[in-house]
């Protein structure tokens, strides 16, 4: 039963990023911009929460009393650096209307050299990781429950690995469909990323909604960067293993849907789940290896490969995705 519910725990521990780089890059892509920055935005995001969290500020007064209150701003600052860095992307793509995949790939390139530089500067020569403080966790004597009354398994299962960043992923999952399919906003938004040209004839600003798209991809892939370094050993490293990348074919997969998109993060988590307690696990096959928690740790990419493959087909896009707004086409 313990294992279980360590595996349900650890399972949404990891979804969590997955589901914020995912609605992130729905936002973008919605508008009309495609997002391939989200791994370096997510980078972005866990490198100045990170940094902000580090300098001395949980081992304060606050920090002490109220430590989810320190973790509530970091999330904002993971957010608001999200946010400006994904402004690069709107910039290029929607004012120079450069290659958005191209643009894309730059910034996840130059993110990684930065979070160093600045770790170096900041932190110590030789060193790029940022541990991040304890005391994160919202255990259950944070919600006034003697974790001992508790049966073990709900402890494991609830408690051991609970973020602020969850109950925050959950609202936020709820307010995007709110805002998609119940909003004029959203209307406007998707009407962006399918036929802008019928959207600007009806007096929608294309731009300032593309803009708008990309601001608020930023700031998700920001806080997902968050999410991801306190699920991953409670460090910032300038790495998120390619989980942008992961974000984008759970949005594949999800068809661009908040609900569907949250599936397709369970479904994804599990296998990195798996891969993570492979060693542990007795029941899964060897397959004759000595080191089979290596093959295993490839275990989310291939599913990734062989779910696209079959899925991507009946994958549905926003029509003008990609293709930049020119306000003379008709």
């Amino acid at each position: 039963m313990d294992i279980f519910s360590i595996l349900v725990s650890k399972t949404i521990v990891y979804a969590i990023p997955l589901l914020l780089g995912a609605l992130a890059g729905m936002y973008s892509e919605r508008s009309g911009i495609i997002n391939i920055a989200l791994e370096g935005i997510m980078i972005f995001g866990s490198l100045f929460s990170a940094l902000f969290l580090t300098r001395g500020i949980m081992t304060s007064t606050l920090g002490q009393t109220h430590p989810q209150f320190v973790i509530f701003l970091a999330i904002i600052v993971a957010g608001v650096s999200g946010g400006l860095f994904s402004l690069l992307l709107g910039f290029a793509a929607i004012k120079l209307k450069a290659n958005q995949v191209i643009s894309g790939t730059a910034l996840n390139i130059f993110a990684p050299s930065f979070a160093i530089l600045l770790a170096y500067a900041m932190i110590s020569q030789g060193i790029s990781s940022i541990r991040l403080p304890r005391g994160i966790v919202m255990n259950a004597a944070f919600f006034g429950i003697d974790a001992s009354t508790l049966p073990s398994w709900l402890n494991i299962m609830v408690f051991s690995n609970l973020y602020l960043t969850t109950p925050i992923s959950i609202l936020i999952l709820i307010i995007s469909f709110f805002v998609l399919y119940k909003t004029k906003f959203g209307l406007r938004l998707r009407s962006c990323g399918e036929h802008p040209q019928a959207a600007d004839s009806v007096g929608i600003n294309v731009v300032r909604m593309r803009y708008i798209g990309v601001l608020i991809s930023g700031i998700l892939a920001g806080i997902g960067g968050f999410a991801f370094a306190m699920a991953n050993g409670s460090n910032h490293e300038p790495d998120v293993l390619g989980y942008g990348f992961l974000a984008l074919a759970v949005m594949i997969f999800g068809n661009w849907k908040p609900f569907k998109i949250l599936v397709g993060a369970l479904f994804f988590s599990l296998f990195k789940t798996i891969a993570v307690f492979a060693a542990t696990l007795q029941f899964l096959p060897t397959f004759g290896l000595t080191k089979v928690d290596n093959l295993y740790k490839t275990l989310p990419y291939i599913i990734t490969l062989i779910v696209l493959a079959f899925t991507s087909k009946k994958s549905r896009a926003p029509k003008a995705e990609g293709i930049p707004y020119d306000p003379g086409q008709r």
